[in-house]
């Protein structure tokens, strides 16, 4: 079988799963209550506090971005995508028909490569759709209960650039989970190392040793959507003289991309080569 017929037919299996339209509804419904809640509280068509305002989607100053809607929704869709990716690539493992696909595609490798990468263009599918429909929401919220001025020259260059680093990072939270899900043979398994991993690593080990902050999923992730240098963690000493001394520790864009994709290629390829090597059952 041509691998594009594969691809089609994994992405029509994902776009058909139930799992998919109910995250879909659900983050459509979140960000419909929040267009709606902002525009009915929105004073006016004066720039004030309370006015519903289209530059509060993505307003970046000289040194960072004060106003971030799409920045913000965009994590709530994020948590939805992730369980998505477990449920489309982890359903088969509950349901035992695993087996079934390998007897039509007998080539393993082929299979987990068509899943993930069907997984990846449902993925950018969905968060362009939910995001596109926050942006003309808000857009249409702005105009009739508030405000659309106060737009800077390169407002809609920067919304599009945050909404390609935000599709990107939808596209690398869901290989890896689908990695995941690979390794343990289960949706539920997926999901319990992801909150082990944000708990144990990103939580209580950076704590203790935050020299490690840089190098972790989440501190790499947020350095590269908000395009800024990130203090992924700090260390406070007292020296013998009471002094106190404050290390940084800081990850910048450039680089933390790059860690994020490595990781995202490294689970995703270890999750292949499970599914290649051992029993699928």
């Amino acid at each position: 079988m041509r691998f594009t017929a594969l691809l089609g037919s994994e992405v029509r299996r994902l776009a058909s799963r139930r799992a998919v339209w109910s995250g879909m509804a659900a983050a459509l419904g979140v960000i419909a209550l929040v267009v709606v809640v902002n525009a009915l509280n929105s004073t006016g068509t004066g720039i004030g506090e309370h006015t519903m305002q289209l530059s509060k989607l993505w307003l970046e100053r000289p040194d960072r971005g004060n106003e971030n809607t799409v920045l913000a929704m965009s994590i709530f869709v994020f948590v939805i995508l992730v369980g998505v990716a477990a449920t489309a690539v982890g359903g088969d493992y509950r349901a035992g028909t695993v087996g079934t696909l390998l007897l039509w595609e007998p080539r393993r490798v082929r299979v987990a490569i068509a899943r993930l990468v069907a997984l990846a263009i449902v993925t950018v599918v969905m968060y362009l759709f939910v995001t596109g429909v926050l942006i003309a929401g808000w857009y249409a919220g702005s105009a009739l209960r508030g405000s659309t001025g106060g737009l800077g020259p390169d407002f809609w260059s920067n919304l599009a650039a945050v909404v390609a680093r935000c599709t990107v990072a939808a596209v690398i939270l869901a290989l890896v989970t689908g990695g995941l899900v690979l390794v343990t043979r289960s949706t539920v398994g997926a999901l319990l190392v992801w909150i082990g991993y944000l708990i144990a690593v990103e939580g209580i080990l950076t704590a203790r040793i935050p020299s490690i902050g840089s190098a972790l999923l989440l501190r790499n992730l947020s350095a590269f959507l908000t395009d800024d240098r990130f203090e992924s963690a700090r260390r406070e000493t007292f020296s013998s003289t009471g002094r106190l001394t404050v290390e940084r520790f800081v990850t910048v864009p450039g680089p933390a991309f790059v860690e994020v994709v490595v990781i995202a290629l490294v689970v995703a390829g270890v999750g292949t080569a499970l599914f290649w090597r051992r029993d699928v059952t």
